[in-house]
């Protein structure tokens, strides 16, 4: 080829270099990111989940008679189909989480049980009633790791007690070796869930899960800030800066442009029930969440209320876009306990995403879902996609 030729084809290609539209850098409250729910889970054995499943399903019936008409109501919302049959609630698979990052998402979910002595966590009551009945093929367990002290990660003691990192160090390794392999990844949102007994009190030789209390937090703090370092997180401190409150940061919009945010990770705590009382350990003196390491699930009006969870977008449509509009960081969830995915009905998955909820969670990535069919919600290329509500800055989003 003559050098006519390539004056030709720079001249041609210079004008639609000259108008491409350049990136847009918007604050990480106008992204959207895919997320997955109780993401470390490895499915239950079957047969420890026919012996405590039925055990589960009667405690939660008790308690929804004893809980007051407006917890009972926002349990009814989280939960339209009830959970009348945990087994049917649970049954979805998770794929490794490295797998899950390297494949767009960029929210997690880890459930945390302290045990500062190690070893609570290690024999499960359905794993010796079932030996005790001559069955001796369980799904393992890792006992050696979990004879190991510090904070624990799985979902429901002596029920569904399998993880891919039983130990929160182990998640958070994980985390970090990703972290160091994809420099300039976008932000991670890590949601956090402190867990309580199930059984303990009422099914005899059920574990006693301790309370988490104010050592409890402090590991957590302690063993994100020794895995990940500073450098790699975004906390309360970096969003309130001089305002007055962390509320005051979030409704004036200081959320950090994604540039900046990349390569962190937030950490979100998950309130159950909106039981703020057992966060006081965490938030005495902090009223704004001072020098700690996670945000914390909260409602406007709430000094502390940068993060608000909304579960489902069905009821109430309008308050999740007017939430992030208002510039609160919102989680929601695409399907839960199942239902969705099994009926293939994307209405919730759909509404969700167009509510604007900055963090969307799922617990089926992929098609054919285990269910066998299509239902499913991938997660953005690159871990994020423009929010379709949001800030005026939000306007024009393209990646």
């Amino acid at each position: 080829m003559n050098r006519w030729f390539w004056r030709l084809l720079v001249a041609a290609l210079l004008p639609a270099a000259a108008s491409a539209a350049p990136a847009i850098d918007p604050p990480i409250n106008a992204i959207q990111v895919v997320g997955t729910h109780n993401s470390y889970a490895i499915p239950a054995d079957p047969r420890v989940m026919g012996l405590m499943a039925p055990k589960l399903a009667a405690l939660y019936a008790a308690g929804m008679v004893r809980l007051p008409a407006d917890r009972r109501a926002a349990f009814a919302e989280e939960h339209p189909g009830g959970i009348n049959d945990p087994a049917l609630a649970l049954d979805y698979v998770q794929m490794p989480l490295e797998a899950q990052l390297r494949t767009g998402v960029r929210s997690i979910e880890l459930d945390l049980h302290p045990d500062p002595a190690g070893g609570l966590y290690t024999d499960p009551l359905p794993y010796r009633e079932l030996r005790a009945a001559g069955i001796t093929d369980l799904a393992p367990l890792p006992v050696d790791t979990l004879r190991q002290p510090g904070m624990k990660v799985l979902h429901v003691a002596d029920l569904d007690v399998r993880s891919q990192c039983p130990r929160l160090r182990d998640c958070l390794g994980l985390l970090r070796r990703w972290s160091d392999a994809n420099p300039g990844h976008s932000p991670v949102f890590v949601l956090l869930e402190p867990k309580g007994s199930a059984f303990a009190g009422v099914v005899p030789g059920a574990v006693a899960v301790p309370p988490f209390d104010a050592a409890a937090f402090e590991e957590v703090d302690v063993s994100i800030r020794a895995a990940l370092g500073a450098e790699r997180l975004f906390t309360p401190d970096d969003l309130r800066g001089r305002h007055p409150t962390l509320e005051a940061a979030a409704l004036a919009k200081a959320w950090p442009r994604l540039s900046a945010a990349r390569g962190k990770f937030v950490f979100l705590y998950l309130v159950p029930g909106l039981n703020l009382v057992a966060f006081a350990p965490y938030m005495q003196d902090r009223p704004s969440l001072q020098g700690r390491v996670a945000f914390v699930q909260g409602l406007p009006g709430m000094a502390h209320t940068a993060f608000v969870l909304v579960d489902n977008a069905l009821t109430r449509p309008d308050r999740i876009p007017a939430l992030v509009k208002a510039g609160y960081l919102v989680r929601s969830r695409a399907d839960i306990d199942t239902d969705e995915a099994r009926r293939g009905d994307g209405t919730r998955r759909d509404r969700t995403l167009a509510s604007g909820a900055q963090i969307v969670s799922t617990d089926y990535l992929t098609r054919p879902n285990v269910h066998g069919n299509d239902y499913h919600l991938a997660p953005f290329v690159g871990g994020w996609r423009c929010n379709p509500v949001g800030n005026p800055l939000a306007k024009g989003c393209r990646k």
